[in-house]
């Protein structure tokens, strides 16, 4: 479809359920403070209407392209015509766009883990170093290709259910290896990167059980979870005077790269748009 430049432009977040998200909220505030005739909203599709859903909003006049979330990822990538080798390699997309025609997924998630990171510290400081990752789902997944994308020394991937564990890491290369459960406090020695990509910690979950005594000194704890704004993780890693990136972090770095390809134009960097968000999630650091 050719978007008239006159023409207002629409782009949306679909998951179900979606009232959660925090897209709608992130893009409004960019497109806001940019002045752009632009839309975005929360739309919820359940799973079985999905495919139907995807082309309704495609057919919409001013429709220029779609977040993913949870449950509808892997759907979304199996939908697409084409896919970019970040979401073949996580298995899900979070992002569908028309391109001449063509249905094109892409995985910003694994933009989203990265940028934190690269900002807070240089491509070079993880260089050959070891991370360790909590997790066995599809966060967990886009966690690793980003982790690769670093180049580490190795991954050790970590979760409560053994099996999984197994699983998932027999998918990557050799840098990628599974530990037990059971030995998680001995498998931070010698990490320099240690991330949360499960939902341990996360509001009305279970927390991790997982001490940091044996993490060493100059570590970065990085939890994906933002609600709460920071985990019992983060205020251990911060009282034992680790850096720390939260949740926040990757959902603001993800929506980037997905708002520059749906209005054309990059959202401000001067933006505090993490105050919005906040204040929306009633913390306050």
């Amino acid at each position: 479809m050719t978007i008239n430049p006159e023409q207002k432009k629409h782009a949306c977040v679909i998951g179900d359920p979606i009232a959660h998200s925090l897209s709608p909220l992130l893009h409004q505030a960019w497109i806001k403070a940019l002045g752009l005739n632009a839309s975005y909203e929360g739309h919820r599709v359940k799973p079985e209407l999905f495919c139907q859903g995807v082309d309704a909003l495609f057919a919409r006049p001013g429709f220029v392209g779609m977040n993913i979330t949870l449950p509808h990822k892997s759907a979304a990538l199996k939908l697409a015509n084409k896919a970019s080798e970040s979401a073949k390699k996580a298995g899900a997309a979070n992002l569908l766009i028309r391109k001449n025609g063509t249905l094109y997924a892409d995985n910003m998630d694994i933009e989203g883990f990265c940028s934190p990171l690269l900002r807070m510290r240089g491509q070079a400081e993880w260089k050959n170093k070891k991370t360790v990752i909590i997790g066995a789902g599809g966060a967990a997944r886009a966690a690793l290709v980003g982790a690769l994308k670093l180049d580490p020394g190795a991954i050790t991937l970590l979760s409560r259910t053994d099996e999984r564990t197994r699983a998932l890491a027999d998918e990557f290369d050799h840098r990628v290896t599974a530990a037990l459960w059971a030995r998680r406090e001995d498998e931070l020695l010698g990490a320099a990167l240690l991330v949360n990509a499960s939902a341990g910690g996360m509001k009305g979950k279970e927390g991790l059980d997982l001490s940091l005594h044996r993490l060493g000194r100059g570590a970065l704890v990085y939890d994906l979870v933002y609600t709460p704004l920071k985990t019992r993780l983060l205020l251990q890693a911060q009282d034992r005077g680790f850096s720390i990136l939260g949740g926040l972090d990757m959902l603001i770095a993800q929506a980037r790269p997905s708002f520059e390809m749906f209005y054309g134009t990059p959202p401000p960097e001067d933006n505090d748009v993490k105050k919005v968000l906040m204040k929306a999630l009633g913390e306050h650091g």
